[in-house]
């Protein structure tokens, strides 16, 4: 959910939003319910979704861009909104790719083989 907050929030929106940084980033608490953690999910969605629709997909961030962006994105140029959401499905695949290829190594099994 952290991607989402930070490119459509902050990075178009330019709302200053809290971000965990390094591993927290990644990781769920142990007593967090998961029904908690995809509520979290679903209400940085919708508040996604508020953005991209009040937006033309061709706007620029020019005015946006916070004070606080990170230092590891100081050369990061501004983009339209078109390029942010094609990076975060880009992100969000890669990701889900990664959770399926651990899920693969941990069930011992593989969903889609692709043969010659």
């Amino acid at each position: 959910m952290d991607v989402e907050r930070f490119w459509f929030r902050a990075a178009v929106a330019g709302e200053e939003v809290e971000l965990c940084s390094g591993a927290e980033a990644w990781q769920v608490p142990a007593d967090m319910p998961s029904a908690d953690v995809l509520g979290l999910y679903r209400a940085e969605i919708v508040a996604a979704d508020a953005i991209i629709t009040a937006m033309p997909t061709d706007a620029m961030p020019t005015d946006a861009m916070p004070n606080w962006w990170p230092d590891f994105f100081t050369d990061f140029p501004p983009r339209p909104l078109r390029r942010t959401i094609l990076h975060v499905i880009a992100e969000t695949a890669a990701h889900a790719g990664h959770l399926d290829a651990a899920r693969e190594l941990i069930a011992g099994t593989q969903w889609v083989v692709l043969t010659d």
